[in-house]
C-alpha cells in the first residue's frame, strides 16, 4: 500500500520568490543534513534550504555573464559545495563563503556533464565525452587530458552508486536513435558498453539501483510503459558490446486512461512514482503525481496538479519535490510492504491454526517423532518415563495402520463410479475417531481434485463446498483445490477458501482477484 500525505510549499520560483529561482529550477540535490536540500536554478544561483522550516540557509551566485551548467552538489565528506559554470570552470566553497568569485577555482580541460556526490565515496565527475574522474584525482591536475569514450553520442542520463567500497557510474547515451548504456567502475577504471534493443518507441527517462551484483535499469518509454533491464556488475574485460534485452515492468494505464510520464522514481522494490499527464479519451489531459505498485500492476494513489509542472520529480527522505505552477511543492508519502494478502485481510494472525496441527505423524521416523513431540510439550520429553514414549510409539503404529487403510481405500476408489466414489468418501469423513483427520481429509481433497483434472466434466461443487466449510483445512493440505476452482471459475468456492485458508500464496490470491475483477 502507498499513500500521498500532507503537502506544503518550499519556496516560490518567480521573481518574487526571493531565492533567485526566476529562471526555473535546474535540479534539486540533497544537502549536508537530511533536512536540507540544495537547489540550482537555470541561471547563476544555488540555494540551500531547510525543508522543515521552509527557509533558505544560504544563497550563492556566480557573476553576471556566467551560467551554472550542471547541478550544484554537496561533498558529504568535507561539507563543501561544488559547482561548474560555463561547462569547464569548477568552484568549491563552504557555508561561510559569500562571494563565489573569491572561492577555489579550477579550469578543466573538458566539458563537464554532471557531478555525482556519494555519501561514502566522494564526488565523481562525468564529462560530456564519457570520461570519469573522482574529484580528488581531478584536483591533483585540473588540466589533465580527459579521454573521449563516446563518439558522436550524447549523454541523456547518468546515476552513481556505491557497491561496497567501489563507486559505480552508469550513463545512457543516444546516437542516430540508438541508445547505449555504459557502466564504469571508477576506481578499477573498468568500463563496459551495452546497447539497448531497438523498438518503435523510445526511452524518455531512466533510473537504476544496485542489488545482488546486478544493476537494475528501469526505462520509461514513449509507449507509456516502464521496462526493466538487468546488467551484471561482473563482466569479462574482453567481452564486446552486448545488446541488452528488456522486460515489461508496468503499463501506465488504468480504466481506459493512460499516463504520459515525464519523470519517475523507484520508491522501494514494489513501488514507483511517476509524474506526468493522465489522458482520457475525449477529455483534456491532467497533470498528476502517481504511485504505482509494480508487483500487482496497479495504480495505488494519485494527486492532480492543475497548475502544471516542469515535468521534473525528485525524492529525498520520503518526500517528493516538484514545481507546481510558480512554486516548489513538497509532498510527503508512505509506502508499506506490498501484499495482496494484506489487501484481502489474509495476513496470518493468532487465530491461524498452528503448523503442528497438520503434521502427518505416520511419515516421521523415531528421531523426527521425538523432536516433534518435544516441540509441543511444556516439559522436555527426556524427563518422562520410558513407558510413556513406548506407548506413544504404539499409538503412532496404530495411526500408521489406519492411515495406510485410508490410502488403500482412495487407491481402490480411483476407477469407481462417481456415485460410489463420493459415497465412500462421505462415509470415510463421517468417522469421528479417524486418526490424523486433517492429513486424511487433505488426502481426500487430493483424490477429488485428481479426478477433476483427469475428467474435465467432473466437478462436485457442492461436495467441495461442504468439505471446505466444515473442516479446518489449509492451502498446503490441498494445494490443487484452488487451482481447479480457478479453472472452473468457481467464485463462491474461491471466496470461501480465501476466508478460511491461512496460508494461501500471493500468486493464487492475485489470480483470484483477477478473476473477481
Amino acid at each position: 500500500m502507498a499513500a500521498l500525505c500532507e503537502s506544503f510549499t518550499l519556496c516560490g520560483l518567480g521573481p518574487s520568490g526571493g531565492v533567485g529561482l526566476g529562471s526555473g529550477l535546474l535540479a534539486l540535490e540533497p544537502g549536508p543534513d537530511p533536512d536540507h536540500v540544495l537547489l540550482t536554478d537555470r541561471g547563476r544561483t544555488a540555494t540551500l534550504f531547510k525543508v522543515s522550516d521552509q527557509k533558505p540557509l544560504g544563497c550563492w551566485s556566480v557573476k553576471h555573464g556566467q551560467i551554472i551548467t550542471c547541478p550544484v552538489v554537496c561533498n558529504f565528506e568535507t561539507c563543501e559545495y561544488i559547482a561548474v559554470h560555463d561547462d569547464k570552470v569548477l568552484r568549491i566553497w563552504k557555508n561561510k563563503d559569500l562571494n563565489l568569485d573569491k572561492v577555489f577555482k579550477a579550469t578543466l580541460s573538458a566539458d563537464v556533464y554532471r557531478i555525482h556526490s556519494l555519501p561514502n565515496g566522494g564526488p565523481v565527475v562525468l564529462f560530456k565525452g564519457g570520461g570519469v574522474r573522482t574529484l580528488d584525482v581531478l584536483l591533483e591536475a585540473p588540466q589533465q587530458e580527459i579521454e573521449n569514450v563516446i563518439s558522436d553520442e550524447v549523454i541523456k542520463w547518468s546515476q552513481a552508486f556505491m557497491e561496497g567500497q567501489e563507486p559505480v557510474l552508469i550513463f545512457a547515451t543516444e546516437k542516430d536513435e540508438d541508445f547505449f548504456v555504459y557502466v564504469q567502475k571508477v576506481k578499477m577504471n573498468s568500463l563496459h558498453k551495452y546497447k539497448l534493443e531497438q523498438q518503435e518507441s523510445k526511452p524518455m527517462n531512466f533510473t537504476a539501483y544496485i542489488k545482488n551484483q546486478f544493476i537494475t535499469l528501469l526505462c520509461l518509454y514513449s509507449n507509456d510503459a516502464v521496462y526493466k533491464v538487468l546488467i551484471p556488475l561482473q563482466q569479462n574485460a574482453e567481452e564486446e558490446e552486448q545488446i541488452l534485452s528488456k522486460s515489461l515492468l508496468l503499463n501506465l494505464s488504468v480504466s481506459g486512461s493512460v499516463l504520459k510520464g515525464t519523470s519517475f522514481i523507484v520508491l522501494d522494490k514494489d513501488h514507483i512514482a511517476v509524474l506526468g499527464s493522465l489522458a482520457t479519451s475525449g477529455e483534456e489531459s491532467k497533470e498528476c503525481l502517481t504511485i504505482w505498485n509494480t508487483k500487482f500492476q496497479t495504480l495505488q494513489t494519485s494527486k492532480e496538479l492543475p497548475l502544471g509542472t516542469s515535468g521534473q520529480l525528485w525524492c529525498y527522505e520520503e518526500k517528493f519535490f516538484f514545481t507546481h505552477g510558480k512554486v516548489l511543492t513538497v509532498i510527503m508519502y508512505k509506502c508499506e510492504t506490498s501484499s495482496l494478502a494484506a489487501a484481502v485481510g489474509k495476513l496470518k494472525d493468532s487465530r491461524a491454526p498452528d503448523v503442528s496441527t497438520f503434521v502427518n505423524w505416520d511419515t516421521l521416523g523415531d528421531e523426527e517423532l521425538l523432536a516433534s513431540f518435544q516441540s509441543q510439550q511444556p516439559v522436555p520429553l527426556k524427563s518422562e518415563p520410558k513407558m510413556t514414549l513406548r506407548s506413544r510409539r504404539n499409538t503412532v503404529a496404530k495411526v500408521q495402520q489406519d492411515t495406510l487403510s485410508v490410502g488403500q481405500l482412495l487407491l481402490n476408489l480411483k476407477d469407481a463410479s462417481t456415485t460410489v466414489f463420493e459415497n465412500e468418501l462421505r462415509q470415510l469423513m463421517s468417522k469421528a475417531q479417524m486418526p490424523d483427520i486433517q492429513a486424511n481429509i487433505g488426502c481426500v481433497m487430493t483424490a477429488i481434485t485428481d479426478r477433476c483434472k483427469a475428467n474435465p466434466k467432473y466437478y462436485p461443487q457442492n461436495f467441495l463446498l461442504q468439505i471446505v466449510q466444515t473442516r479446518d483445512l489449509s492451502y498446503s493440505l490441498c494445494p490443487d483445490l484452488m487451482a481447479v476452482a480457478l479453472e472452473k471459475k468457481d467464485v463462491h468456492l474461491l471466496q470461501i477458501c480465501l476466508q478460511r485458508f491461512p496460508d494461501i500464496p500471493e500468486e493464487i490470491i492475485y489470480a483470484c482477484l483477477k478473476l473477481f475483477l
